[in-house]
């Protein structure tokens, strides 16, 4: 028979039965409590103290603990296996909800077969369990009554009005029962037959835990309510433990919901010495921890389970809400953004709030208030000029407003604990998350050019805040001792130095604005431009020459167009990449033009991983010279797979052969049919390193960029699983590999069995130099006399392991037994330099938010 039989055959007479003893319980405490009023039991109520409470609800948490080994000892004896976690809140539901509801069998039953039966449970074993549980309560209840009767029958003949033999005869067979069940479980190993049913007989550990658990779950209630008592009760645990339980019992007989009336109605009449309203502010209190608090959790749990059990159409709700704040304008949240700003400003040119000032007293410090005041109206203006860029959907605009909204909230809540304006920041940080997508151009915030209604907006509002000031302290008369006037009661000198602030940020920003040197518009290179450089190219003698190919990078020629150096601005640099291309007679001219050009626009020129053949230019322009590293290039006329110190080549290439692996050179100019399997195996590639395409001193996937090379492919089965684009430079000098990318499909080794064949087809070329690339911050020296550079770089190959592979891509490079070429970094000395590297990670990695964020 399932429970959902059993719920529908619940007999009428039981609930008749109850609302009799539920009607005639009110009536008694009607009756009794007539001469008390509400008030003075919820005054009863407020004076138990602090400490009394803490008990009750430790108690209450212990006893919620017995609870949930009810249901561990029922699954136990019903051969099911539930982790304890899942069954501690599957128990916890079933019995909070079913404490208040009332037919704590059927209502926390119902729970138990939703719970029980999504993982898996059949109905018979969670009915088992269920029948276990009432089983378990009842056991526990007969041995603490039986015993309570027991140690205190004068006073319970007395309380109940009967004869002492009478509680002592009812309290030994309640005892009795309990001691025939233990007997039964210890003696008896087969179940119970009666006709065709069977009933199975549980183990002697099993029943002695269901009396020892269901004894502990009833002493943590009666514990909890014996806490709760007014501190001059006179009666001990044992006798008042027995009054509970009789209450209890007559709760749960009346299958009033909770007990609720019947349980009050039967201590009141039983528990004389302890005047009725101060029984009943104890009785709230214990209502209130031990059944409303639990019944509250329970509720929330049960639906985030049913949520969870109905997650997909929830999910695919959340996606559509997802896509509707994700298409939010960006011109709302600007606005959005702006408001907040404005709050801030208007909030710090008014008082705060007495009784809030008062409370922060006794946690903030006075110079923690007064400082916090003055920087909310910075973060204010701060708001104020973000939200423009926000408006331009500017990356770098959106970090930078997460940060200040976080820090308004905070301030908000410093300078004067406001609560409501902490809150309207936090929303507008939401919603801002929401639409994080639609933020993703990279142009900079300070080179935005603000319209004519933003700049008088941001007017508007400090004009506002200057208006607020005035006439909030209108009553106040000025003088110069305001300015300099701290404390708690003040108001009116800390909003104007609040609005001094404002005013003084909004002025440093326009003056930056106005001082700053103008930055010219960079033009992309032209057709002509890159075929000139793709002339030059050829004869250079450096491979990454070729990154001007990608059209990314300014190009500075000389006038005669037989020589330039490719560059991007980035922060306060312009970043040159590698060494000038062309006759090495004309870098000195060209170079110089760049240094000058740099200078008229107050930006510090940068030389990125430039050769030792030059380094005396770059000194004669007063730069300080740093090792970014070595370059790996294999002398190509000596490369073979034979002899002993080739076997780490050698057997990863064999095994890529014997997988299928084939290699072919597509030369340039037929590359454009397999463009698309370029592409698919190019976003496999960067989808499985979850990551983006670097910039600068790397390529990336365009078909327009890949056009200019050969492309080194490996087919596996006909198919294109890796593939680099090869990169020439000199007469037939050197060669390099830029992208190499392969698919899920390719072969363990491939990228060996890539680097391998190309460089015997370059060897076959008759090319000199193949270069593997730069190794980052190798051969950095380790002498204690190194410089302050090297010393730092070893110690970030050291620690840095985790989030690049330093000395891994070393040793990879190593075993093609290459030929090391030191790389550098010109820049200027000092701070100049850190800021060159920054600005440099910023160009390679896409941006100063993903260096943030790496």
């Amino acid at each position: 028979m399932t429970l959902s039989h059993t719920i529908r055959k619940v007999p009428a007479w039981t609930t008749l039965f109850g609302i009799a003893l539920f009607v005639i319980a009110l009536f008694w405490l009607h009756h009794l409590l007539g001469q008390y009023r509400w008030r003075d039991i919820l005054e009863h109520m407020r004076a138990i103290q602090t400490s009394q409470l803490m008990g009750a609800v430790v108690l209450t948490a212990a006893g919620y603990g017995c609870l949930t080994l009810y249901d561990a000892l029922g699954l136990k004896f019903a051969g099911a296996r539930v982790p304890y976690p899942r069954l501690a809140l599957i128990s916890f539901m079933g019995y909070a909800i079913g404490h208040n509801i009332g037919l704590n069998t059927l209502s926390g039953g119902a729970i138990r077969l939703r719970a029980y039966s999504v993982l898996g449970l059949p109905t018979k074993q969670i009915a088992t369990v269920v029948a276990f549980g009432t089983l378990t309560f009842c056991l526990g209840a007969a041995a603490l009554l039986g015993l309570s009767l027991l140690a205190e029958a004068q006073l319970s003949a007395s309380v109940l009005h009967l004869h002492a033999s009478v509680i002592i005869a009812a309290a030994c067979m309640l005892l009795a029962g309990v001691l025939a069940y233990l007997i039964l479980a210890c003696s008896r190993h087969e179940p119970i037959r009666w006709r065709k049913f069977g009933i199975p007989v549980p183990s002697p550990s099993i029943a002695f835990g269901q009396v020892a658990v269901a004894s502990g779950d009833l002493l943590c209630a009666a514990g909890v309510l014996y806490a709760l008592l007014p501190s001059h009760t006179h009666v001990g645990f044992a006798a008042f433990a027995a009054m509970f339980i009789i209450a209890i019992a007559a709760g749960i007989i009346s299958n009033v919901p909770g007990g609720i009336g019947v349980f009050e109605g039967v201590l009141v009449l039983l528990f004389r010495s302890v005047p009725a309203d101060q029984l009943l502010g104890s009785l709230l209190a214990y209502r209130i921890i031990y059944y409303f608090v639990p019944f509250g959790v329970a509720l929330c749990l049960l639906g985030a389970h049913e949520l969870w059990m109905h997650r997909g159409p929830m999910v695919r709700i959340g996606k559509l809400a997802r896509t509707w704040l994700g298409a939010m304008t960006p011109q709302a949240s600007a606005i959005a953004v702006f408001g907040a700003g404005a709050v801030l400003l208007l909030s710090g040119s008014t008082p705060g709030i007495g009784y809030r000032l008062e409370l922060l007293r006794r946690f903030v410090p006075l110079s923690i208030l007064e400082l916090s005041h003055l920087l909310g109206s910075a973060v204010g203006v701060g708001l104020l000029v973000l939200a423009h860029g926000l408006y331009r959907r500017l990356d770098a605009a959106w970090y930078l407003t997460m940060w200040l909204l976080c820090a308004g909230v905070l301030l908000s809540l410093l300078k004067g604990f406001d609560y409501e304006e902490a809150i309207v920041l936090g929303a507008v940080a939401l919603l801002l998350v929401s639409a994080r997508a639609r933020f993703r151009r990279r142009a900079s915030i300070i080179e935005q050019r603000f319209s004519l209604s933003w700049v008088v907006a941001m007017l508007l509002v400090l004009g506002a805040a200057v208006w607020l000031v005035l006439f909030a302290y209108r009553h106040v008369p000025y003088s110069r001792e305001l300015w300099w006037e701290f404390a708690f009661r003040s108001p009116a000198p800390r909003s104007l130095r609040a609005l001094l602030m404002a005013a003084m940020t909004a002025a440093a920003y326009a003056l930056y604005r106005l001082l700053r040197p103008s930055k010219p518009a960079m033009q992309p290179p032209s057709a002509a431009d890159l075929e000139r450089a793709r002339v030059l190219i050829e004869n250079a003698h450096d491979a990454t020459a070729n990154l001007a190919l990608l059209g990314d990078k300014n190009l500075l020629f000389n006038e005669d167009r037989t020589a330039f150096i490719m560059y991007q601005a980035s922060g306060s640099s312009w970043v040159s990449m590698g060494d000038p291309v062309g006759p090495s007679a004309l870098f000195e001219s060209l170079v110089w033009n760049f240094v000058e050009r740099c200078d008229d626009m107050a930006v510090e020129p940068v030389f990125y991983q430039i050769t030792p053949d030059n380094l005396p230019l770059y000194i004669d322009l007063g730069l300080t010279l740093s090792k970014l590293g070595e370059e790996a290039r294999v002398p190509l006329d000596t490369f073979s797979l034979e002899g002993a110190a080739r076997a780490d080549l050698r057997h990863p290439h064999r095994r890529a052969k014997k997988d299928g692996a084939e290699f072919e050179v597509v030369p340039r100019g037929q590359t454009a049919p397999i463009m698309p399997e370029l592409r698919a195996v190019s976003e496999a590639w960067l989808a499985e390193k979850q990551s983006a395409e670097k910039r600068f001193s790397l390529g990336y996937f365009d078909e327009q960029y890949l056009g200019h090379f050969d492309i080194a492919v490996v087919r596996r089965a006909g198919v294109i699983v890796a593939f680099a684009n090869i990169w020439r430079a000199g007469a037939d000098t050197v060669l390099s590999a830029d992208l190499m990318r392969y698919s899920d499909a390719a072969p363990k080794s491939v990228i060996d069995f890539l680097l391998v064949e190309c460089m015997l087809w370059g060897k076959s070329q008759r090319y000199q130099w193949f270069s593997l690339g730069m190794a980052p911050l190798s051969g950095l020296e380790e002498h204690a006399l190194a410089p302050a550079w090297h010393k730092l770089g070893r110690m970030v190959q050291r620690y840095g392991e985790t989030f690049y592979p330093f000395e891994g891509l070393r040793k990879y490079k190593e075993k093609f037994l290459p030929v090391w070429r030191p790389r550098y970094l010109a820049a200027p000395g000092g701070l100049g330099l850190a800021g060159a590297l920054l600005d440099v990670t910023s160009l390679i990695s896409g941006g100063v938010s993903k260096v943030l964020t790496k």
